[in-house]
């Protein structure tokens, strides 16, 4: 009987984890830029002409300011 309470106890601790992980993972920090695919990466890497954030984000709407962020 024991081992069903501690096997509820971790399935409610790990599901705990997992909704405080994914929210975290909304906002980036201060100095980084948020991709379409909720990566951050440092907002320097914005508009650098180089695809950071694998979907190509970080390079749209640059104005063909290439290594200059806006």
């Amino acid at each position: 009987m024991w081992t069903d309470n501690i096997r509820i106890l971790l399935l409610f601790h790990l599901l705990a984890l997992k909704l405080h992980s994914s929210e975290a993972a909304d906002d980036c920090e201060d100095g980084q830029f948020q991709c379409s695919n909720q990566r951050c990466i440092p907002a320097i890497w914005k508009c650098d002409d180089d695809d950071d954030c694998s979907d190509n984000s970080d390079e749209e709407n640059c104005n063909g300011d290439a290594g200059r962020h806006p």
